[in-house]
């Protein structure tokens, strides 16, 4: 008795499975058909740099949702690794700079007591002289 009902359990279950399977697939595939999303020159650009066309001339008038979304997704991912590198590389700079600064004296405790000598200086100049 035990034994027919983990037997019927488990073919349920992989009934439930294959229904599953196929009705995702068939969902998936009625969605890559249907293209709604109408593109524009800016979303043509990033259809070629995403490697999904090879030039702009190629690409159509309306791709599906799911294309653009992944499209998008590829290009947000692309910028962000672009702005990591190029922050990586300011910072870089930014330690040669100091580095190079430090050698020559500079420093910025100097700059800021130079600027109040001459901001001070300044004042005094335009300060009106009472009699």
């Amino acid at each position: 008795m035990l034994n027919k009902s983990c037997h019927i359990s488990t073919l349920a279950q992989r009934a439930a499975t294959i229904l599953t399977q196929r009705s995702f697939s068939r969902t998936q595939q009625m969605l890559d058909t249907i293209k709604t999303h109408q593109v524009n020159n800016l979303e043509r650009r990033f259809l070629v740099w995403t490697g999904k066309y090879k030039s702009q001339a190629e690409v159509p008038d309306f791709v599906s949702q799911d294309v653009m979304e992944r499209c998008r997704n590829k290009v947000r991912i692309r910028i962000a690794n672009i702005m990591i590198g190029l922050t990586a590389l300011g910072c870089v700079i930014m330690v040669y700079s100091g580095k190079e600064a430090a050698k020559r004296g500079e420093s910025v405790t100097k700059q800021n007591l130079e600027w109040h000598k001459q901001f001070n200086e300044l004042s005094k100049e335009t300060a009106p002289k009472s009699n």
